[in-house]
């Protein structure tokens, strides 16, 4: 058995690269939890049985279309530099972005790293 992933803060996160990750990755449920203490507005999707996680997500709200609009162009530019991909959805004054890392089968390393990169980014987007 593996030793638990540590807690990060999502400064330390910054500091971080994405990496190709695949099965043996992801983190367990009570990780998940630990870790998601960290990031203030971000939720964790599991699976019906909640023992599996499927996505790492946020909803980013904005005072029109413009912020949405930059948010979703720093979206882009993180996950291209990272090469690390969500779902992204978004309307008028909403974006909800989803980050899973499918290769290994629920949330690694790379998702909280972009996690912390896209809060960093759209901090000062109103």
């Amino acid at each position: 058995m593996s030793a638990p992933k540590p807690v990060r803060s999502p400064e330390d996160w910054l500091h971080v690269r994405c990496q190709h990750l695949g099965e043996g990755h992801a983190w367990n449920a009570d990780e998940i939890e630990a870790q998601l203490d960290e990031f203030e507005y971000w939720s964790v999707e599991f699976d019906a049985k909640g023992e599996l996680a499927r996505t790492l997500w946020r909803q980013y709200a904005f005072a029109n279309f413009e912020g949405v609009k930059l948010a979703v162009h720093a979206i882009t530019h993180l996950a291209d530099d990272e090469d690390h991909h969500p779902e992204v959805t978004f309307s008028y004054n909403r974006v909800k972005v989803q980050w899973s890392t499918h290769s290994a089968n629920g949330i690694t390393d790379n998702d909280w790293i972009c996690a912390a990169k896209l809060d960093d980014a759209l901090k000062h987007i109103g």
